[in-house]
């Protein structure tokens, strides 16, 4: 779904410098509203633009108790958080979460550092440059100060689909010996238009039904990705590949993950496939699932059961996983994804998979006093990060125009008017 704005931040001639052709992911919002207004039949009961106005208003009863500086990051907020739409179309599981399900701290910090790579893969700046310039741009005050896992790897590939302009970056990291798939979330307007083509059409497999819009996206990264992925495995031997997104990059994840275990050609003996997506919306019906589930059983079988790991992330106050509504005949293809909230993980029963919230216990006193980074949750805080401060920076670095020699000094008097 979308982080981010439809309007570019540059006004300027057509032309092909990345500078003019760039789509903010700031104030796209008004994207969201718009479509989501537009197609309010489709997502909900009511179809007029009051529910979501009474969806703002029921948001607007709940409390936090905020810091001086979290009330300045909320008033500042711009993106769509889809805050409401959790209100509107969530439902809490009664399951009650506590301690005995929180997912160890290594995992967390694995999580967070694969969402780097889903992050930059929005590609709101070429990653070619982020990459070579990451030891600057990672410095206080610029957009990747609160990302450590850039470092050391290699681009082989940013391209952006044939259909809507997908991005899709396909990195190798030497240190963990894992060739990375990363596919953007929603970034334009052309992206919000398949979110909303919630109608079902058949998958190849014969074995159940895929949302449209995505497998529209999915077919325009297809053969690009999949010959990315045989020459990454040729040239660099990895141990594990690795498909991460966030929103809807995740589901397009999925539909890459289903042709990857249907076909044995592209998953080479002893290479592990791990999927791990932040946010994803549900992009099939329970026939699908179940075939995706079948895949995975058979890989796990043949392969052993560490060959293959899920890690889908569903944020608190995050309305994207509740899309399209199970009543739509759409289900979430894994079965036990985790819960963040609070600045914590849990897992959750294979029960529970199609809930998007959850209440949570704790018998930890240091709990009650402890300092929570992002109380309201929302879309854009996975990980520990602020994806809008993210894009923010990044919108920043575009107006520095970074292809001409000093541009650090324009970022820096970019940056001192914003704060």
């Amino acid at each position: 779904m979308i982080i981010g704005p439809a309007r570019s931040i540059i006004t300027g001639p057509t032309t092909t410098d990345w500078r003019y052709n760039h789509i903010s992911i700031l104030n796209s919002d008004e994207t969201a509203a718009l479509a989501l207004k537009l197609n309010a039949s489709r997502y909900f009961k009511s179809p007029s633009v009051w529910s979501a106005k009474k969806a703002l208003a029921m948001f607007s009863l709940t409390s936090y108790n905020l810091t001086e500086e979290q009330r300045r990051m909320y008033a500042s907020e711009k993106a769509e958080n889809f805050r409401w739409i959790s209100k509107i179309v969530a439902t809490y599981s009664s399951y009650t979460l506590t301690e005995a399900d929180l997912a160890p701290e290594s995992l967390y910090l694995e999580l967070a550092e694969l969402g780097e790579f889903a992050e930059i893969a929005y590609n709101l700046v070429p990653t070619e440059f982020i990459l070579d310039n990451y030891e600057k741009l990672r410095q206080p005050g610029y957009p990747l100060e609160y990302h450590n896992a850039l470092g050391d790897v290699k681009l082989l590939s940013s391209f952006r689909g044939t259909f809507a302009d997908l991005p899709v970056n396909v990195i190798y990291r030497p240190s963990t010996k894992q060739l990375l798939v990363a596919v953007s979330g929603t970034s334009s307007i052309k992206h919000a238009f398949q979110d909303l083509r919630v109608l079902k059409t058949s998958h190849p497999s014969k074995r159940g039904s895929v949302h449209s819009g995505f497998w529209a996206l999915y077919q325009g990264i297809r053969s690009i990705v999949l010959d990315l992925i045989r020459q990454g495995i040729t040239s660099h031997s990895p141990a594990e590949l690795v498909l991460t997104g966030h929103s809807m990059g995740g589901s397009i994840c999925y539909l890459l993950g289903i042709e990857l275990l249907a076909h044995d050609e592209y998953l080479v003996p002893r290479l592990r496939l791990k999927i791990a997506v932040f946010g994803c919306p549900r992009a099939g019906d329970a026939r699908l699932v179940d075939y995706y589930r079948e895949l995975v059983a058979a890989f796990r079988k043949r392969e052993g059961n560490d060959a293959f790991t899920e890690y889908v992330v569903k944020g608190y106050n995050d309305g994207v996983p509740a899309l399209p509504p199970t009543r739509f005949g759409y289900r979430h293809f894994c079965q036990e994804p985790f819960y963040l909230v609070g600045g914590k993980l849990y897992r959750t029963p294979s029960t529970e998979a199609e809930h998007a919230l959850f209440r949570v216990e704790s018998d930890n006193n240091d709990d009650q006093n402890k300092f929570i980074l992002f109380p309201k949750g929302g879309h854009n805080y996975y990980n520990g990060r602020d994806l809008e401060k993210f894009s923010r920076r990044m919108n920043w670095l575009i107006q520095s125009i970074p292809t001409q020699d000093g541009w650090e000094e324009r970022y820096a008097e970019i940056a001192k008017k914003h704060t």
